[in-house]
């Protein structure tokens, strides 16, 4: 019983600010803001149709696209290959590598981002998509590595000589034995890394302009200094929340299995 009824507790907690924010973007504005709210209203899409119509929405959503599909590419990219040479090190730096490169992880990013502005701004890169790309590949390739040496890792040693004798190169053992192996952590690398970008919002608040502005700083431009626009708000953050809700929906088995696999050794 005590079980269930954390459970219970844990799936309102995460239930119910969901539904709070999907139900505020059907009301009309001045029912948001009746307290007790009612359980049962007339749905309206009026928010809907401003911010799809008015605003720069679309210009947000192709920005966030952009971005985080260039930072998941990235990271996937260069991650899998830096895990790759660690496992072929034949010296003990690599494994020392390995065990140390979720130690930036305990820093906390803010503490970077007065450098990383005056850094972004001296080459002339902020406003740019460039600039938060870099940025967030930067802090997710660390944790990709991570992710993609503890697969690698158990890949047996003998399949990487077999390949080396039948004449093939390190580039092409990569390309037609060890990726292929590695389909489970790329799926769940890209739903971690595609979920953390899509929803950053500090470096995408100071590096990016009016032009560049992803999802995150578009629905924030909603909270005024005075009053908040709840309607507009919670109408953007619903349709900010389905296409990881997508994602994750149809890459739910391989995160189970990504974030499992390489951490116990057989």
């Amino acid at each position: 019983m005590l079980m269930y009824c954390i459970l219970i507790l844990f799936i309102l907690w995460t239930v119910v600010p969901i539904y709070i924010v999907i139900s505020n973007s059907f009301r009309k504005t001045i029912e948001i803001k009746q307290m007790p709210p009612k359980l049962v209203f007339e749905p309206t899409f009026s928010h809907y149709e401003k911010i799809l119509s008015l605003d720069r929405f679309g210009v947000y959503f192709k920005n966030s696209m952009i971005i985080s599909c260039s930072v998941t590419a990235f990271t996937i990219l260069l991650g899998s290959l830096a895990a790759y040479g660690l496992k072929i090190c034949k010296s003990s730096i690599g494994k020392r590598i390995s065990n140390v490169l979720l130690l930036g992880k305990m820093v906390p990013s803010i503490t970077i981002l007065v450098p990383l502005f005056v850094m972004m701004n001296r080459v002339r890169l902020t406003g740019t998509y460039l600039a938060p790309i870099l940025t967030l590949s930067c802090l997710s390739l660390p944790f990709v590595t991570w992710l993609m040496a503890g697969f690698i890792g158990d890949i047996p040693d003998e399949l990487i000589e077999s390949a080396s004798i039948m004449g093939c190169s390190r580039v092409k053992t990569f390309g037609i034995i060890i990726l292929p192996l590695l389909k489970p952590a790329i799926a769940s690398a890209t739903i971690l890394v595609m979920q953390s970008s899509w929803n950053e919002l500090m470096f995408s608040l100071q590096l990016t302009n009016l032009k560049t502005y992803p999802l995150t700083v578009g629905v924030a431009r909603y909270v005024g200094a005075v009053s908040v626009d709840w309607g507009k708000c919670s109408a953007a953050a619903t349709i900010t929340m389905v296409p990881i809700i997508i994602i994750g929906f149809f890459m739910q088995k391989y995160l189970v299995s990504g974030m499992t696999a390489g951490a116990v050794k057989g």
